[in-house]
């Protein structure tokens, strides 16, 4: 419910501040006083259309600002849409500037404008020809439909919505293995191809290197030869041969041993000198027989790590890395073969959660048609109470294809005003009139399931008189107990039904025209009812009925 209402620089109204209570509440006032101009500024609120003509003349910016009042389904409504709550109030502010910038906050945060009406939606429903109706939207049809359904619908809501969880999980994961075995069928020749390669040669991890090195010596077997032979002469041959000096040194230091220890640690260092120099001279002769200039086997050792090679630049930059590569075309292939048992399975467990789905979506539809002709019922009988006997609402169910979480019915709300009119949707209403009392009927029924705990009626007593508008004001005033009605009204009837009672008049200050509201006091009332009946020149007989209408002694 609005519990507080600020506007500010809205056409000839300066500034307004209310506070509204609960139950009907009604705005009365002559005509032009600004009564349309408080729905303008509610309408603001709730995300409608703005432009810099609504700014008072003089003024560089219009604002408005409301308190709600919202219930826990609200609450959790609106959480759904990421609005941040503290408590059970939501203050919405709006404001529009010279320049046609405007803006909207909810609980102090930026929203974008094109998200408020959502947003609003959730809290305030207005009622009238050329109003934003809810009730005339056909994808919230369901929505009142589902909210007679009770505790039975609810639980059967729940389980259909366990089953499309489901069955959205186990769709998305076949599709998830129909395009990985697409893709991989795709490519099967491909990746068999590489996988051959790969076993076909079959390196091993280091036989690059080994391969390298080995290409090296070969490559210049005849140079290595060459510079051994060399060393092993220089150490072997000829008088200045290295062995023979060292070996000769060797024995003449050999004989100074007995003559001090210095002698034979020097003997010593030398003969270990010898037999390293020794062990080197066989180390490099040994090396140089096994050193030959083989042109088949460089052949081989070039062959192989060209082969190698080549499967570097293919899959990898190492060996590692192309056995990396080898170990991924098996896991795809293999993953084909798995993935056809994996399939099969999925999709039979798929087909057995279709079908318990239908059975409960069927479940959720007879109940929907057994609670819809109940509402059909229940409809008639209210318009033929509103002086509408003819009218005949009906409500229209087809079948939807695929699996939803809220069953398969789309729900449209159908209406014939007159004997014999085919039957059209409800927001093909054309007659002003109708569409009041039509909206008025729904309301009495919907109100008392729905989520909106705030209804505006823009003079819904257009069109109509007499004994209609009475049963119009009964029908607001019952509405009144499930919710809060804001009813902007040129009748007495209706006026005298409400519980809070605003008045809007209009002043000339300083050359200026300025719109103010007060709220009335009991005896406020009976003189602003009785100037609705007989106008301003109100006789006592008008007096005393209009305390007759207000249950005023």
């Amino acid at each position: 419910m609005l519990k507080e209402l600020k506007i500010e620089n809205l056409a000839i109204i300066d500034k307004l501040d209310l506070e509204f209570e609960n139950g009907l509440i009604t705005l009365t006032g002559e005509t032009g006083a600004g009564k349309s101009i408080i729905m303008e500024g509610i309408n603001l609120l709730i995300g409608e259309k703005a432009s810099v003509d609504m700014i008072r003349d003089g003024s560089d910016t219009l604002l408005a600002q409301g308190v709600f009042e919202i219930t826990e389904d609200q609450s959790l409504e609106l959480e759904t849409q990421g609005i941040e709550l503290e408590g059970n109030e939501v203050i919405v502010r709006r404001s529009l500037d010279r320049n046609g910038r405007g803006k909207a906050f909810v609980n102090g945060i930026r929203v974008p404008m094109g998200n408020l009406k959502g947003i609003m939606s959730t809290l305030v429903d207005i009622v009238g020809q050329h109003s934003h109706q809810m009730l005339l939207t056909k994808s919230n049809h369901i929505k009142l439909l589902d909210k007679f359904l009770g505790e039975k619908g609810k639980l059967i809501k729940l389980e259909l919505s366990n089953y499309h969880e489901k069955y959205v999980i186990i769709t998305n994961k076949i599709n998830e293995i129909e395009n990985l075995k697409k893709e991989i069928s795709e490519k099967r020749e491909f990746y068999e191809f590489q996988l051959e390669e790969i076993i076909r040669i079959n390196p091993v991890i280091g036989e690059d290197i080994k391969l390298e090195d080995e290409y090296k010596k070969l490559f210049n077997a005849g140079k290595i030869k060459e510079k051994l032979q060399n060393s092993e002469e220089l150490l072997k041959e000829g008088e200045l041969n290295a062995l023979n000096f060292i070996y000769n040194s060797k024995k003449s230091l050999e004989l100074l041993c007995k003559y001090g220890l210095e002698f034979k640690d020097v003997f010593e260092r030398l003969e270990k000198i010898y037999y390293e120099l020794e062990d080197i001279t066989d180390s490099i002769n040994s090396i140089n027989n096994e050193i030959e200039a083989d042109d088949n086997k460089l052949e081989k050792v070039i062959l192989r790590l060209d082969e190698i090679n080549k499967l570097k630049l293919k899959y990898g930059s190492s060996i590692e890395k192309i056995l990396e590569h080898r170990d991924k075309m098996n896991f795809q292939l293999n993953t084909l073969e798995e993935n056809n048992f994996e399939l099969k399975s999925l999709i039979k467990e798929k087909e057995k959660i279709k079908e318990e789905y239908y059975i409960k979506a069927e479940e959720l539809t007879n109940l929907r048609k057994l609670k819809g002709n109940e509402i059909e019922k229940n409809l008639k009988s209210e318009l033929a109470f509103l002086s509408m006997k003819e009218a005949e609402f009906t409500i229209s169910y087809e079948k939807i294809k695929g699996i939803t979480a809220n069953g398969v019915d789309s729900v449209e709300f159908f209406i014939s005003t007159n004997l014999g009119q085919v039957a059209k949707p409800l927001w093909k209403i054309a007659s002003g009139g109708e569409v009041s009392r039509i909206m008025l009927a729904l309301k009495v029924i919907f109100s008392k399931v729905d989520n909106i705990a705030m209804l505006l009626f823009d003079e819904i007593d257009s069109g109509v008189g007499g004994e209609t508008v009475k049963k119009i004001a009964d029908k607001l005033k019952e509405i009144g107990e499930n919710s809060q009605v804001i009813c902007i009204t040129h009748s007495p009837v209706i006026a005298s039904k409400s519980k809070q009672q605003f008045y809007i008049e209009k002043k000339n200050i300083d050359g200026k025209t300025i719109s103010s509201v007060k709220v009335l006091d009991e005896d406020e009332r009976i003189i602003e009812i009785a100037r609705m009946l007989a106008g301003n020149d109100a006789s006592e007989a008008v007096i005393n009925h209009a305390k007759e209408l207000l249950n005023v002694k």
